[in-house]
């Protein structure tokens, strides 16, 4: 048989599909899978944390021991009393010990260890035992869901990825990671919330001035909050409201005023 050559068809270099398009869609299938493969391996962090026993918990919390300058805080005995009355109802496996951290900023978080602290600053802003109440209650949350070990496995997680995606795809699906871990921890923060307002329910019989503290701070400012770590305040007060009137707890307590820290 001769062989008679010929030219190409014209369409050899000339795709169908717009470059552009083709080069959008990639990244957005790739955005899918990176989102994909984080959130699975999140499932996997959190339900092997959530099925440790109490006894290997206590040995992780030993290593997960951060360092933290203990010359910058106060211990309060009615600080810890107010801790203690609520720890028992969230029925933790350890004691927690509550510090005042000497700072200015209106802030309080849990650390590995059993340790809340909770600045000056925001004890100058709460205006009663309640609202210090429901603030202490949320960090309990935290110790309660294990936050503290979820965020252990969610940080190597979370570095593993990032840097495999910036070495290979860039910002954008860097920017893809972030987005979906503020997703996560703002999820564990309303959680904290509500967990907050049962602890409140259980140890003084009513939620009074559960959520006025973030109403407070409530300032319309919302979308500054798609990246963060917290979700918005007007978010958390309106989910916190709705709970209350879902749970059917008693709001009509009395304002208890604060001690002396």
């Amino acid at each position: 048989m001769k062989y008679t050559p010929k030219l190409p068809d014209d369409s050899v270099n000339n795709p169908g599909e717009n470059l552009l398009f083709s080069a959008l869609k990639l990244m957005v299938s790739l955005a899918v899978i990176v989102t994909a493969v984080y959130v699975t391996m999140l499932f996997a962090v959190d339900y092997t944390v959530e099925h440790l026993s109490p006894e290997n918990e206590k040995k992780l919390m030993q290593y997960a021991s951060v360092d933290f300058d203990m010359n910058k805080t106060v211990e309060s005995r009615y600080l810890q009393q107010v801790t203690e009355k609520l720890a028992r109802c969230a029925r933790l496996p350890y004691q927690v010990k509550t510090y005042i951290l000497e700072e200015d900023g209106v802030n309080a978080f849990a650390l590995p260890g059993g340790k809340i602290m909770v600045t000056r600053g925001m004890l100058n802003r709460v205006k009663n035992e309640n609202e210090l109440a429901s603030v202490i209650g949320h960090e309990l949350g935290h110790f309660k869901h294990r936050d503290h070990l979820k965020g252990l496995g969610k940080s190597l997680v979370l570095g593993v990825l990032s840097m495999l995606v910036a070495d290979n795809y860039g910002t954008a699906f860097t920017t893809t990671l972030q987005v979906t871990d503020a997703k996560y921890s703002q999820s564990q923060e309303l959680a904290a919330d509500l967990f907050g307002i049962d602890m409140m329910a259980c140890a003084y019989g009513n939620v009074k001035d559960a959520e006025t503290l973030f109403a407070r701070m409530d300032k319309g400012d919302e979308w500054k909050y798609f990246l963060a770590s917290h979700p918005g305040f007007h978010e958390r007060v309106e989910k916190m409201r709705a709970y209350i009137e879902k749970k059917g707890y008693r709001r009509d307590g009395e304002a208890i005023p604060l001690k002396v820290f």
